[in-house]
């Protein structure tokens, strides 16, 4: 009798599992199909949402001057230069300019990577130089307390308003971390009440709340229970109707329309948006609070303290300039 092979394995048949590997197989025809793939190695929603955007315009611009691409190899480097021009002529910003460019790049680097194409041909297309400088108009300290008093806050909807306003300018959040926080970012760490931040890139950060931002939430999170609406730890912190709960994450553009709202109410005439109230954090402790700079970068998230720079505005301060204080003939005690 033969001895039982007591190595071999036992498979199961899963369905699901064959097909996919069924589609993975399949011969791409097109160049969605090499998107498709490209976008794979990316974790966050949001990137890939924003790589899909920025890929969008390239190719719906070649459509509109008759250009067809299926495979990656077929673009040229006259058509990323072309391209870069028409953004430069639309009057972008040099920052957005480069972030759709690099999209670009990024794939073409992805597309020799899987061994489609053995060379980039972008490479030799210069990019605009990005401003060293930020364009955001922030707040000063008198407007934020006035926007953050304007809502109505015996109603729901000024309640939420309200509360989104105190997270942005006292916690120098993106518009995306702002609108997906969920309550089981909340927890205890060391004595401290923090709030568990995914920013860009999958990063995450803890920020501290402090009392005034905790009473905030609280008492916003007891007004909708007050109607009923228990928050559990999956739940969106922000809720747009008072009699259910959300399913998905306040949309964006509503962030957007809240801080212009409240800035026109209050009689500020300034170009703002939710990034002036980041601008507006950052500034207020490098400026006003002197706080370290690298404090203030891990604070906002920012991976290069270069980022942090641009907010900086004591390096446009003469009175405190550091020439004042070179003095070689200075006698030693």
């Amino acid at each position: 009798m033969a001895k039982k092979n007591s190595n071999a394995l036992t498979v199961n048949y899963n369905p699901d599992l064959a097909r996919k590997f069924q589609e993975a197989s399949q011969k791409k025809t097109n160049i969605q199909d090499f998107i498709q793939e490209f976008l794979v190695q990316f974790l966050s929603p949001d990137t890939k949402t924003a790589y899909i955007k920025d890929l969008k315009f390239f190719f719906d611009f070649l459509h509109s001057g008759n250009v067809a691409i299926t495979h990656p190899k077929e673009i040229e480097s006259y058509h990323f230069q072309l391209y870069r021009d028409h953004l430069m002529e639309r009057g972008l910003s040099s920052a957005t300019i480069n972030r759709r460019l690099v999209c670009i790049r990024s794939f073409m680097k992805w597309a020799i990577a899987a061994k489609l194409m053995d060379h980039n041909p972008l490479d030799t297309v210069k990019l605009p130089k990005v401003q060293t400088e930020s364009p955001t108009v922030a707040f000063d300290d008198h407007e934020v307390a006035l926007m953050i008093s304007a809502p109505d806050s015996t109603t729901h909807k000024g309640r939420t308003h309200r509360l989104v306003m105190v997270l942005l300018f006292h916690l120098g959040l993106r518009r995306s971390e702002l609108t997906h926080i969920k309550m089981h970012q909340f927890a205890q760490d060391r004595g401290h009440v923090v709030l568990r931040i995914h920013g860009k890139g999958d990063k995450v950060r803890l920020v501290p709340i402090n009392k005034h931002v905790q009473d905030e939430i609280q008492s916003y999170v007891n007004s909708l229970r007050n109607h009923d609406i228990e928050l559990g730890s999956e739940d969106f912190l922000l809720q747009t109707e008072v009699n259910k709960k959300n399913s998905k994450p306040m949309d964006g553009s509503t962030i957007f329309r809240v801080i212009e709202k409240y800035a026109r109410i209050v009689g500020i005439t300034k170009d703002v948006s939710p990034h002036s109230c980041r601008a507006t954090v950052i500034s207020h402790l490098l400026d006003t609070q002197n706080t370290a700079i690298r404090d203030v970068a891990t604070f906002a998230g920012h991976a290069n303290i270069t980022t942090t720079e641009r907010y900086d505005k004591r390096r446009k301060n003469l009175d405190k300039s550091a020439a004042y204080q070179v003095d070689f003939y200075k006698k030693n005690a």
